[in-house]
């Protein structure tokens, strides 16, 4: 019968070893059966030791070992693309391994403790040593990117704040901890649960594994005579590396002394927590490389927010395999439920071809995520989507106010609820609602620009409406080619508008044939439709 592999205990640790036994130990471990087969493996150990060894140590981050080992780039952004956290994670578990296998009577230790890329040598006392557990690495477990993640809100640390404002310190972490459990794909964990951990009183590692958190929320408070500075860490649980970090800095009076804090509050959890926030851009990333039939419901969502940005084809096909695997495996999902509607309706607005029933199945998709869940912003989001497209524009306005109500940080949304304003005609409202937008999300998707294009175009400022069809981008989106079309139409550039007409055809085939029912979906005016398929006349469109 096969022995189970032993545990390696590092408890007893002596002096660390020379560097030609750390040479000799590395060789020994390359030249292991596992590490034979694992090449990418092979050269990060070789990379981090030998770097290490000859004094470099404080260049082993995350960006050199990618674009060194793993041949990434120059432009590089190791948030973006895991590579080197995952290999390192591989790593970590393949020296485990080989120290409870083969290596278990080796002498020299190697080890990449957890949150740095800097290893580690001890030359183990085998006099010391008893049986226990494997200490190669922090206990904390690596992001499970197939579940929402939990975020825990530590307490600031307070940096000369006056005694008779400490309670900032607490109200801070009560209302950003309140404000992120508004966002529906995020766990929270509640402050009074982490009031208790102040700085100093306990260490960051610690905190993580108490709470089982997969990112805290951690900083500083300092106080001058009259201004408040709080500075803000967004720390991985896995790896306690900090990922984001943000200064606010504001003028302190008792009058306006929660304002500031509910403005602060605000602009942080915008950029963390949105749909294109700083944790689902690190969760996602996690998940790539699986194939759709294997993506968890977390994970699905995250494929629907990458094709909501790109309106690509192939996106489209892969979030709407993705969301459909979810609902099947979790039919209470009303975030799958809401997302997967607005897919269906995209299918009808944007032509997509191999949905059935994309109307009906979208409408009953849409009252499903209501009845599931009447909170779910998304929901009322599909909500705006439809009532546009039967070009009812009160119900439009009430849905997209409905999307404010229920969550004014969630900048993506706010947005996209402004958007939807616009398109029902207020366009003040909503404008205002998209600048606000901007200002809180740290992605804003290019298509919020086609409501300005619009407004200008109806109103005969062409050259303006030139500059937002531009900024709407997606070349090869059916939509750009058109709103070029219009305006140079308008402005009488007869090759301009030839030569974009030709491209909104070749794009979308059907398009001479069905022109006003594609312009109908989004403009609810019929003078607007009008003004639009006029400019598509002068383009070159047939007039029927």
């Amino acid at each position: 019968m096969k022995r189970p592999a032993e545990k390696i205990n590092l408890r007893g640790i002596a002096a660390s070893p020379g560097t030609a036994e750390i040479r000799k130990q590395l060789n020994k471990i390359i030249g292991s059966p596992d590490f034979r087969k694992a090449r990418r493996l092979r050269d990060f150990l070789l990379y981090v030791v030998n770097e290490a060894l000859e004094g470099n140590s404080a260049g082993l981050k995350a960006y050199t070992i990618g674009v060194e080992v793993f041949e990434r780039p120059d432009n590089f952004d190791p948030i973006t693309d895991t590579i080197v956290r995952v290999n390192a994670g591989k790593l970590r578990r393949a020296l485990e391994r080989y120290y409870s296998g083969p290596g278990r009577q080796d002498a020299v230790l190697i080890s990449i403790p957890k949150g740095r890329y800097v290893p580690l040598f001890k030359t183990r006392d085998y006099d010391n040593e008893s049986n226990g557990e494997n200490r190669l690495g922090t206990a904390c477990d690596l992001i499970d990117h197939t579940h929402a993640p939990t975020i825990a809100v530590l307490p600031l640390k307070d940096v000369g704040i006056d005694a008779s404002r400490e309670f900032l310190i607490h109200g801070f972490g009560e209302e950003l901890s309140m404000a992120l459990s508004r966002f529906s794909n995020l766990r929270v964990i509640s402050y009074h649960s982490t009031a208790e951990m102040k700085p100093g009183k306990i260490g960051l590692e610690e905190a993580c594994l108490t709470l089982s958190a997969t990112f805290v929320v951690m900083g500083s408070a300092y106080q001058t005579v009259d201004k408040l500075r709080i500075n803000v860490q967004l720390v991985r649980a896995d790896s306690l590396e900090q990922v984001w970090s943000h200064r606010c800095e504001r003028l302190l009076s008792e009058n306006a002394l929660f304002s500031t804090i509910d403005e602060i509050v605000q602009r942080i959890v915008a950029m963390i927590a949105d749909d294109y926030g700083i944790i689902p851009k690190i969760v996602a990333a996690a998940s790539w490389e699986k194939a759709t039939d294997d993506l968890h419901a977390y994970e699905a969502v995250m494929r629907y927010h990458h094709y909501g940005i790109t309106l690509n084809p192939k996106a489209y096909e892969e979030a709407f395999k993705a969301l459909s695997s979810t609902i099947a495996t979790n039919p209470k999902y009303a975030m799958a439920w809401a997302l997967i509607a607005i897919l269906y309706f995209d299918a009808v607005t944007f032509s997509f071809q191999g949905i059935e029933s994309p109307l009906e199945n979208g409408e009953t998709a849409v009252h499903k995520a209501i009845l599931i869940d009447p909170n779910c912003q998304h929901a009322y989001f599909a909500k705006c989507y439809l009532e546009l497209m039967k070009r009812n524009e009160k119900a439009v306005i009430l849905n997209a106010k409905k999307i404010i109500d229920l969550n004014p940080n969630a900048g993506f949304l706010v947005g996209t609820a402004g958007w939807f304003l616009a398109m029902a005609g207020q366009f003040e409202e909503g404008f205002s609602y998209i600048e606000q937008s901007k200002s809180l999300s740290p992605v804003i998707p290019s298509w919020f620009h086609f409501p300005h294009y619009l407004f200008h175009y109806v109103h005969g400022n062409y050259t303006q409406a030139l500059e937002e069809a531009r900024a709407f981008g997606l070349p090869d989106f059916f939509w750009n080619p058109l709103m070029h079309a219009t305006v140079f139409g308008q402005l009488g550039k007869v090759d301009e508008a030839k030569k974009a007409y030709h491209k909104l055809v070749s794009l979308l085939p059907d398009f001479p044939e069905r022109a006003h029912s594609y312009i109908r979906f989004f403009v609810s005016n019929d003078g607007w439709v009008d003004k639009i398929l006029d400019g598509l006349f002068k383009a070159g469109l047939n007039r029927v």
